[in-house]
């Protein structure tokens, strides 16, 4: 057996609890899918969190060099020196080329538990469609992935929304504590 069926199996109960909360088994899969969704973005969420305290020191080593050579090259700029101007700048893009994707793969790290959801939602409702198109229109039908990558842009936007008005309500009942004192 596969080991990431065997895994998807064993947090199978776990997955599977959302869609059985309500009789209707439309309103179940919705629930349940974007519940899975929320996790999965969350899931990500740490990952990034957790990616970014591994490799904080040479992310911000990256950063740092990569506003040096600018500041360098804009000096070389003012004072006529084309030369040094483009040799600097060419330093200068290549630090911020590194720090570029090197922020692109650990964003796109969040991204792998919705392939462990696409393959459990596979094993689980891989025969299902829906119906986008009445049949006089021709009748055009989807997978489970269409609906699964909707709702995923929905809980990312939830998801980052409620975390920035937390944060905010966090940061202004802090600055409302500290002027009291």
């Amino acid at each position: 057996m596969d080991p990431v069926v065997g895994w998807l199996k064993t947090i199978d109960p776990i997955l599977i609890a959302p869609y059985r909360w309500f009789e209707n088994p439309m309103i179940g899969w919705w629930l349940g899918t974007f519940i899975l969704c929320l996790w999965v973005v969350i899931l990500g969420d740490l990952t990034i969190l957790l990616a970014f305290r591994v490799n904080e020191k040479y992310i911000k080593t990256l950063l740092q060099k990569t506003d040096y050579y600018h500041e360098q090259s804009l000096k070389a700029k003012s004072l006529g020196d084309d030369s040094a101007y483009k040799k600097i700048n060419w330093l200068a893009n290549e630090e911020f080329g590194k720090s570029f994707f090197m922020l692109m793969a650990m964003g796109m790290g969040s991204l792998w538990p919705a392939f462990f959801a696409v393959a459990w939602l596979n094993e689980r409702f891989g025969q299902l469609t829906f119906l986008i198109l009445p049949e006089w229109a021709g009748g055009y039908h989807i997978n489970f992935i269409g609906p699964f990558v909707a709702l995923y842009i929905l809980a990312r936007y939830i998801f980052t929304t409620s975390k920035s008005c937390l944060k905010t309500l966090l940061f202004d009942n802090t600055e409302r504590t500290r002027a009291k004192r």
